[in-house]
């Protein structure tokens, strides 16, 4: 091969090298770019949770408070949640500001539900509450506070993104008042 046959072949290879090595890292830039994603979409997700968890404990705060209300068996067996709402129609009728006035503990307990439906659902438009209580007797009255929630997924591939539709997501917290 001559000399500038020669020289014309590794002009060229290197040429080569370049165009794999752009296409090897614009790659893993995709692929770092993905993770990213991933991760924001995580952190998100975990944010809400734990904002779930603490308004959770804030109702079950309250429930310990009033416990002339919660503990002795006064609270409705299963009744919802729902911004202001409260399927319950003896909770329901209370409209009492009980930071303004002196309250029974009913007109306390149907306060504290609806201030906290109202302010998870400002926090999650899509979110409801419900809370169950049992009154065995004998036993110590126990309530499940459930909050759903709909939440929004990152697909991790095309086999996962027709399943990254919003899906609804629940936390329980068993509480005794």
């Amino acid at each position: 091969m001559s000399a500038t046959g020669l020289q014309r072949a590794v002009r060229g290879f290197s040429l080569i090298e370049v165009m794999i090595a752009v296409l090897v890292v614009s790659v893993g830039l995709l692929g770092f770019a993905k993770m990213q994603a991933l991760a924001v979409g995580s952190t998100r997700s975990s944010g809400t949770r734990a904002i779930v968890a603490l308004q959770t404990s804030a109702l079950a705060a309250a429930m310990r408070a009033n416990e002339a209300y919660w503990a002795a068996g006064l609270a409705p067996a299963t009744f919802t949640v729902n911004g202001a709402a409260l399927s319950d129609s003896t909770l329901d009728g209370f409209s009492v500001n009980c930071t303004s006035a002196v309250c029974s503990p009913a007109q306390m307990a149907a306060f504290d539900l609806k201030n906290w439906g109202t302010s998870l659902l400002a926090l999650f438009p899509s979110s409801g509450g419900t809370v169950s209580c049992s009154t065995v007797v004998g036993s110590p009255v126990t309530c499940t506070i459930t909050v759903s929630w709909s939440e929004k997924t990152v697909a991790i591939n095309a086999a996962t993104a027709a399943g990254s539709a919003p899906r609804t997501l629940n936390y329980t917290l068993l509480v005794q008042p």
